[in-house]
């Protein structure tokens, strides 16, 4: 029983001995055309094995593969779309009776990957379609030697090369950090960034936070970012501390498709997280050219279109900074083409003589996302202005962009509610503005005639306009302008100065100037296609009447008023005459009515040819003016305004 039990196993130790023998003697090459055939047809591409395959038996088997290509899509502009010089792995081979790919090490040697979409949207890494996803193998050691991946997209204009390297040197099998190094152009912009990784086993782990850092330079636009990733394929999660500069918010458009309006260079850094279709960016803070920025955004691209919501709040607020938000150019950039550099110069040219912004609305922008933004300015910087702070909240939906605006000036506050509809190819606009107890002393800070005036200025404007710029929409606008005040007081001198009275001018500044109390004032202008029409113009003091007459167009920024007045006072040696002010908005020009050299050259004649008394004469006023009803001119601007015939693109807010 002993000697056939011997030989039994003396039997098996032959066989495993002969199996073993065989295994370590088999050419594996000869199963080279069957895993060639298996691979194409299940890819549907050409899978070809050029240098020898091998496999070393082991409780985890390792397999190489040299010379390993895979063919591109047939659109593709390259071929392979992968190819290695070399692949080894081991295989976990209990877990794959499971049905589950574990790889305890994977090492590649110089890969070639070429991504790259088509321009009707085809992707060649999308093979021959499968009933559900698959799983990506679990990755152990993962050792890269010089490897390259590109990306092309043409409808995007994007071309970026990637080298990818692993560090090879670390201790914990577990730990073989990425580092990536890319470069190319993406959406025509340049681009370049460096990234590193963690261990690779976090990276395939849907549930785990993957370590990365970096930096990324998109034109213009550098970011900075330090955090974890989770699920890498699916980007499930993200958090990120994030700081990003550059020289125009607007360049961030075609990077993150996040419409913001042109600006100075900016600062932002911030804590970004990701989670679903929800992109946030909480308690960040910056700069933007010389106003700092603070607050909180929120991207959802979960919804029909991409919802964008916000508070931001600058504490320090200069208005210089918020010109693009009305479309102010900018002019030639570094990083511009020369032809484009050329564009904007000759841009900038054309509106050299001209105060209203005539850059074209980006229409396309307004449609591309909707947005509700708060925005708080608490302290307002401006020399020229008496703005003291600010609070506006945009609402964009689907083309239809309504703003509404706060601003305290001149110790009272102007309101304006403005529509913007850009869903019709040519957009329309409706503006309501509100003037409340603005004090006109702090009206014009500068002017030391106003320091002792006092009263309580109000008003409003409505108009309704078309145009694809906001000089076009005002050009175009059709509606009313009116400003009153009731009682107050003003500088006399500053009414003797305007009506041209030399005696009373020569009194004032030998006894000293006074103050006149104001009956009344009022300002009130029609406006049809952007011409503004004077409907009444009066400044009723108990010393003088002002009286004004005249249009203001703009549509060509020019000034054509008349400016009389009417004292109610006698005076000697009165130049009293009407006064002109013409020219542009940028270079208004004021001067003497002819009639003035009328009554100068009559008091010459008569100086030469009668008496020096007899040439008083024609400077004597009498004092014709008379007092206006201020009720009823300040009836007529409080008035409700006529119905307006509805514009078909203009929609009331909601």
């Amino acid at each position: 029983m002993r000697a056939r039990s011997r030989k039994i196993l003396i039997t098996l130790a032959a066989i495993f001995t002969i199996v073993v023998i065989a295994v370590a003697l088999f050419d594996w090459n000869i199963l080279k055309p069957y895993v060639e055939r298996q691979v194409t047809h299940k890819t549907g591409r050409e899978f070809i094995i050029r240098g020898n395959l091998d496999v070393n038996l082991s409780l985890n088997p390792k397999i190489s593969v040299e010379g390993l290509s895979l063919a591109n899509a047939d659109w593709g502009t390259g071929q392979p779309m992968l190819a290695t010089e070399r692949l080894s792995f081991r295989i976990n081979p209990w877990k794959l009776l499971w049905g589950e790919i574990v790889l305890p090490e994977l090492s590649i040697s110089r890969p070639e990957i070429l991504l790259e979409k088509s321009l009707e949207g085809k992707r060649n890494w999308v093979l021959q379609k499968e009933e559900k996803e698959a799983e990506l193998p679990k990755i152990g050691r993962l050792t890269i030697d010089q490897g390259t991946l590109i990306f092309r997209d043409p409808k995007t204009e994007t071309d970026v090369t990637a080298r990818i390297a692993t560090d090879s040197t670390s201790a914990d099998a577990r730990e073989t950090p990425i580092n990536i190094l890319a470069e190319g152009k993406f959406t025509s912009l340049k681009f370049s960034s460096q990234i590193h990784g963690g261990e690779v086993m976090s990276l395939m782990d849907k549930n785990r936070a993957y370590p990365i850092k970096g930096n990324v330079q998109i034109g213009t636009t550098h970011a900075a970012f330090d955090g974890t990733i989770t699920g890498l394929q699916t980007l499930s999660a993200m958090d990120l501390k994030l700081e990003v500069r550059g020289d125009d918010l607007s360049a961030l458009y075609p990077i993150t498709g996040i419409v913001v309006f042109p600006s100075p260079p900016y600062r932002v850094s911030g804590r970004l997280q990701h989670q679903k279709t929800e992109w946030s960016l909480k308690g960040f803070t910056g700069d933007v050219g010389t106003s700092d920025l603070g607050g909180d955004i929120l991207f959802d691209t979960g919804g029909e279109r991409p919802m964008l919501r916000g508070d931001v709040v600058s504490q320090s607020l200069d208005l210089e900074d918020l010109r693009g938000f009305i479309g102010a150019r900018k002019g030639p950039q570094p990083q511009d083409s020369p032809a484009k550099k050329e564009k904007k110069k000759a841009s900038i040219a054309a509106q050299r003589d001209r105060l209203l912004p005539d850059q074209e609305f980006r229409v396309d922008r307004l449609r591309a996302m909707d947005a509700d933004i708060k925005f708080t300015g608490q302290s307002i910087r401006n020399k020229d202005l008496p703005v003291k702070q600010l609070v506006s909240h945009t609402r964009i939906e689907n083309g239809l962009m309504a703003l509404d605006t706060d601003f305290v000036v001149a110790g009272g506050s102007i309101n304006a509610d403005v529509t913007i509809n850009a869903r019709g190819d040519l957009p329309a606009g409706e503006a309501q503005v509100d003037f409340k107890k603005l004090e006109l002393p702090k009206l014009f800070p500068k002017s030391e005639l106003t320091h002792d005036s006092s009263g309580l200025i109000g008003g409003r404007a409505r108009i309704k306009s078309q145009g694809k710029s906001v000089g076009a929409l005002l050009g175009s606008a059709d509606g009313r302008f009116g400003l009153i005040m009731s009682g107050g007081q003003i500088s006399n001198m500053m009414l003797e100065i305007i009506g041209l009275d030399g005696a009373e001018i020569l009194r004032f500044l030998v006894t000293g100037d006074k103050n006149v109390k104001v009956r009344c004032a009022v300002a009130d202008f029609d406006i049809k296609k952007g011409m503004m029409k004077s409907e009444a113009f009066v400044i009723d003091t108990t010393d003088t009447n002002i009286l004004g007459e005249g249009q203001i167009s703009l549509a060509d920024e020019t000034i054509k008023m008349k400016i009389s007045p009417e004292p109610k006072d006698f005076s000697i040696v009165s130049l009293r005459t009407p006064v002109h002010i013409s020219g542009t908005f940028k270079e208004p020009v004021i001067y003497p009515d002819k009639m003035l050299a009328i009554r100068v050259g009559a008091a010459v004649l008569l100086g030469i040819f009668a008496t020096p008394l007899a040439s008083l004469i024609p400077l004597i006023e009498t004092g014709p003016g008379e007092d206006h009803n201020c009720r009823s001119l300040i009836a007529s601007v409080k008035k409700p305004l006529p119905a307006q015939k509805e514009n078909p693109q203009t929609e009331k807010k909601k």
